[in-house]
């Protein structure tokens, strides 16, 4: 089942646009741990006039939600120019073959350690931090997946965090356990990121919070304390 998620912004800045695209998964119980999980997973449209990066491409048959979000912003499939994947678990990398068949032309891009444990027939480039891809600066962030990368679109301040933090009901939160590879690695990486001033930053797993930052770095002084 998808949603669009109407309530959130569409466009950051004037040529900045931003576009996501939600999907619910539903976990069994047993499946990650002893009680069943219900949650969202988001991939984004975004980018300006060169062209939209995909960010990740979602559960497999994620397409036709993306092909509708292409339709909202009155773009094709071959208006995307890249597709970027934030890490290699299956709710990010599902819809790949399809997104890979239907924007045959586009790049992508994934942090060089997920590189092979994502399946694809496709060629995926590694991305190093600091690279950029059409005005998003790579920020390598692992510890939730050794190949983790968040990106950080300079001119708008708009900053996409992957899993390497999420929120639940307007609160930012540390993803799951079970889905996290490395957790000293992970805390790192949300320092790296509190240490940033985004405008906003948007995340796999659940809408935006306010003043983001500033939740960022009480959470990471909670642990501390605690």
């Amino acid at each position: 089942m998808t949603n669009n998620d109407p309530g959130q912004p569409r466009t950051a800045a004037p040529q900045f646009i931003l576009e996501p695209i939600v999907q619910q998964i539903h976990l069994p119980a047993g499946v990650a741990g002893a009680l069943a999980l219900d949650f969202d997973v988001r991939c984004f449209l975004a980018g300006g006039g060169s062209g939209l990066v995909l960010i990740d491409a979602g559960l497999e048959g994620s397409a036709a939600a993306i092909e509708q979000a292409l339709g909202r912003l009155g773009a094709e499939w071959a208006d995307i120019t890249d597709l970027v994947l934030t890490h290699s678990h299956p709710d990010h990398v599902g819809g790949l073959a399809e997104v890979a068949s239907k924007a045959p032309a586009a790049a992508i891009w994934a942090g060089g350690p997920d590189i092979p444990t994502i399946p694809s027939h496709t060629l995926i480039r590694p991305l190093s931090d600091g690279d950029h891809v059409r005005g998003m600066r790579t920020l390598l962030t692992p510890g939730h997946t050794a190949g983790h990368l968040s990106l950080l679109h300079d001119d708008s301040g708009v900053l996409f965090v992957g899993d390497t933090v999420g929120s639940t009901n307007g609160a930012m939160t540390r993803g799951p356990s079970q889905f996290t590879a490395d957790a000293a690695e992970a805390e790192l990486s949300l320092l790296k990121l509190s240490r940033l001033e985004p405008t906003r930053m948007i995340f796999s797993h659940g809408p935006e919070v306010p003043d983001p930052v500033a939740q960022l770095r009480r959470l990471l002084d909670q642990s501390v304390r605690d």
